[in-house]
């Protein structure tokens, strides 16, 4: 027992008491050292002062133990390296726990949270795209709402999280009346939803005092839950580090956790939560883990021994002085690290995603791998933070290293399509090889660095007055609101005017100067040193530079796509929503957007408005949503039709002229209106009445966000603006299974009483016809119609038309009917339906996994049991 006891002394300091001058501080520490000043000043009046007197025993031993493992723990911290180390307190040796094993249960629940907050923002981002659209627009002010509250959330909470005695506490309430707002969102978003159309009816004119309007709202629909979520870092970090020093520790661990818990969040929403549960299960997950995490703090808590007074005193003491310049710097570094890594994952997403279709799960792989690479840097800088000694030099070089890695994988994998992209149908070593591969190469190095130096500029806010969750709260606020800025002037103003590849270079230029300014600014002990890592900061922008005029160094992966397939492009544009060219392949006319396929001059997109008219020959009005190529609107001003279109992507009707020659006649009928808009949005909040509602998803039938045109919520809003015995025309192409299809009959069956469903005569899908009123071609109706002026010469001039003369169309027509009356019922028969909390056709993984096979849809098999 000797040598173990003189064995642990000789690793501690000497034995004598430290004068208080000498002490070193120990704000946060659960209870104070017998015989220091405060806790003589805690003694109660009239109690006798005791002598402190050696620990013996089995006291001494654990003593000594923990204080052993506190100077393991805290050798090399960033400016503790000559701190005494404090002894852990006799009650949690007694308890068997260590301060290293207690913070375990604690980033255990804030990667619970994590997952909820993720879980919460893809649910959130869906159901306000229902209410405000999908433009981007719209869109902005959904990410302004959330980011806001988040930031708004974050420096409120550093400031509280300051002032209470009890911060783990706090958190898990903050979780519990989390999970209260959540679960009333989705009464809040459709009361929200009745504000907005009445004021859409107002200021329809006005986009200016609309575009207020949608960001008020968001605001307010978001602005609770975001609030309360963005304060629960800065409160956790102050639990966890009840010493300054130890606040870039705390924050990069718990950073690492979040971040760990929104990968799961992530995945699990993306593959499987939404297709099995729909929207609101998948919120009520999230709101159940945000339950669990707020329960097992308070739990935690009631062991916990609360701050002492004095701390939080000193604290509100200083609350108002203003930072040091350490701390103003690293809020400097938090602004631009959210403001480039949001913009890398913006246009990252738009750029990777050329020619997959833009599927939900491209978009939810590219989410993970970010998200993989900012909890791994995190995780590395909680295992590097003993070892760096200054910090500012280490994130010169890691925002030089950002700007390398992204113009590397930008100009050798984006640009270049080295190993080009593949369908999501394909086998796994396929899938990887073609997407997911690129995805990695691209995204993950550079976002492990900005994983590793977010946290990282934490180690600048560690000063001595004992703000700990303030600063906290002030380096996440700066962080978000740099993607609030990233949001507003990368999709609006970068990508319009330069584009997305010259936009990434931009943003590589902003993470080379900083980092460059570092290190010129930054105590880099050796001029040597200081002057190389300047060095490769000025070499790197300048390679940035001539990237940009190069011209060929960066390349949209759009273009190289079509190029490289044999296409000839004709017209190219790049606007906030997505890239759009139009072109040629062997000789046939083509729409591409964000490198797919969008549609041909097929004689099935100009039969779409005279199908319904044919049935309905008194009508006058149409509206097409989708304009795609024009061709459906083209055709129904040839027949005489009033006619909207309305097309979410406002570089697509430019492309006009490229695919017709009368372009500039068609636009300038009077008759006919192009409205760039959201076609959803325009159908709920428009007060005109049509007799024909025309819609031509974009294809392929998975693509995100196509559901919302082709739910049962929508044909229910396209039905109340119909006119009396009205027709609507759905078109569902090719690309599903039998089962798929039938959910798309079944749905549209359950609002409209009569259908029919039609093979359009080019073989790319079929044509779905509902009213109210009995639905059947007349041979005299389709005559009359046919006989308009221009109408054969339109249909017959498409390079797969299969007639050529007004009889020959006549006889046609009929025999494209596959199902009508009461057929399309028993052909669909029982089974789910497509809506907007379950969305069928963009999450389909686990049913095409797990569930019973279903052949591909072919046309022989659509017709009644």
């Amino acid at each position: 027992m000797r040598a173990v006891h003189a064995g642990l002394r000789r690793g501690l300091p000497p034995a004598r008491r430290a004068t208080p001058r000498e002490r070193p501080p120990t704000v946060g520490h659960p209870r104070a050292r017998p015989g220091c000043a405060r806790a003589r000043a805690r003694l109660p009046a009239g109690t006798r002062r005791r002598r402190p007197r050696d620990r013996g025993g089995h006291e001494t031993i654990a003593v000594g133990i923990a204080r052993v493992a506190d100077v393991a723990r805290d050798a090399g911290d960033v400016g503790t390296a000559h701190r005494i180390p404090r002894p852990t307190s006799l009650a949690a040796v007694a308890r068997g726990v260590s301060p290293v094993t207690r913070r375990w249960p604690i980033l255990g629940i804030f990667i619970l949270s994590g997952a909820a907050g993720l879980v919460y923002e893809v649910v959130w981002a869906r159901q306000l795209v229902l209410v405000f659209g999908n433009t981007t627009q719209a869109v902005s002010a959904i990410l302004t709402g959330f980011f806001g509250g988040m930031a708004i959330g974050s420096f409120i909470g550093g400031r509280i999280g300051d002032r209470v005695h009890r911060p783990l506490r706090m958190y898990g309430l903050l979780e519990i009346i989390l999970v209260v707002v959540v679960l009333a969102t989705p009464i809040t978003f459709r009361l929200l939803h009745e504000v907005y159309r009445g004021a859409f009816g107002t200021l329809e004119g006005n986009p200016s005092l609309l575009a207020l309007v949608r960001f008020g709202l968001a605001l307010v629909a978001l602005g609770p839950a975001t609030v309360l979520m963005g304060a629960t870092l800065p409160t956790l970090t102050r639990y966890l580090s009840r010493d300054p020093s130890e606040l870039s520790g705390s924050f990069g661990k718990l950073y690492a956790a979040n971040t760990i818990g929104a990968i799961v969040g992530t995945i699990a929403a993306g593959f499987v939560l939404i297709e099995l549960l729909g929207l609101t299960g998948t919120l009520v997950v999230g709101a159940i883990c945000s339950a669990t995490a707020g329960l097992l703090a308070v739990v935690i808590d009631r062991g916990r021994v609360p701050l002492p007074s004095a701390q939080v005193e000193r604290v509100a003491a200083v609350d108002e002085l203003p930072p040091p310049p350490r701390i103003r710097l690293a809020i400097v570094l938090a602004f631009t690290s959210g403001l480039t890594s949001l913009g890398y994952q913006v246009l990252w997403t738009r750029l990777l995603a050329s020619g997959t279709g833009n599927s939900t799960y491209v978009f939810t792989t590219i989410l993970a791998v970010f998200l993989i690479g900012l909890a791994a840097g995190a995780l590395a800088w909680a295992w590097l933070r003993t070892r760096i000694r200054d910090p500012i030099s280490l994130l010169a070089l890691g925002q030089i290293l950002v700007a390398v890695l992204v113009v590397v994988g930008m100009a050798g994998v984006i640009s270049r399509h080295v190993t080009g992209f593949l369908p999501l149908a394909t086998h796994f070593d396929e899938l990887f090889t073609g997407y997911v591969s690129p995805v990695v190469y691209v995204v993950l190095p550079a976002t492990f660095v900005m994983g590793l130096t977010f946290p990282a500029a934490s180690s600048l806010v560690a000063d001595p007055t004992g703000r700990i969750a303030t600063n906290a709260g002030m380096l996440l606020a700066a962080n978000t609101f740099g993607a609030i800025v990233a949001t507003a002037l990368i999709p609006f103003l970068a990508i319009p005017t330069i584009g997305s590849p010259a936009t990434v270079a931009v943003l590589a230029v902003i993470n080379a100067t900083v980092g460059a300014a570092l290190a010129f600014a930054g105590p880099i002990r050796d001029r040597l040193g200081r002057a190389v890592t300047a060095g490769a900061g000025v070499i790197t922008t300048a390679l940035i530079v001539v990237a940009l005029t190069g011209g060929r160094i960066f390349v949209d992966p759009n273009v190289g796509l079509i190029t490289a397939g044999g296409g000839r492009i004709e017209a190219s544009r790049e606007d906030e929503i997505a890239s759009v060219q139009a072109g040629e392949v062997s000789g046939y006319k083509q729409l591409w957007v964000t490198g797919a396929s969008m549609t041909l001059l097929t004689v099935d997109a100009k039969l779409m408005p005279i199908l319904p008219l044919m049935l309905r020959p008194a009508s006058t009005t149409e509206l097409t949503v989708a304009f795609g190529m024009g061709t459906a609107f083209r055709a129904s001003l040839n027949a005489g039709l009033h006619s909207d279109a309305i097309e979410l992507v406002p570089s697509v009707p430019s492309m006009f002229s490229t695919f017709y020659p009368d372009a500039a006649r068609v636009l300038a009928d009077p008759h006919g209106r192009v409205i760039v808009a959201d076609g959803r949005n325009h159908v709920e909040l428009t007060d005109r009445y049509y007799d024909i509602i025309v819609v031509d998803p974009p294809p392929p039938i998975e693509s995100s966000g196509v559901s919302v045109i082709s739910s049962l919520e929508f044909y229910r809003a396209a039905h109340a603006r119909l006119n009396p015995g009205g027709v609507m025309m759905q078109w569902v192409p090719y690309g599903q299974t039998l089962d798929e299809f039938k959910a798309h009959v079944r749905t549209f069956n359950d609002v409209y009483a009569n259908v029919i469903v039609a093979q359009g005569p080019g073989g790319y899908g079929f044509y779905l016809l509902g009213s109210d009123e009995p639905l059947a071609f007349d041979a005299t109706a389709v005559r009359s119609i046919l006989a308009r002026p221009r109408v054969v010469e339109d249909l017959s001039s498409a390079y797969d038309s299969p007639e050529q003369t007004l009889e020959g169309w006549a006889a046609l027509i009929p025999r494209l009917v596959r199902l009508s009356g009461d057929e399309a019922a028993r052909f669909a028969g029982p089974g789910p339906l497509i809506t907007d909390d379950h969305p069928l056709p963009e999450y389909f993984l686990m049913r095409h996994v797990f569930g019973p096979a279903s052949p591909q849809l072919s046309p022989s098999q659509i017709r009644a049991p």
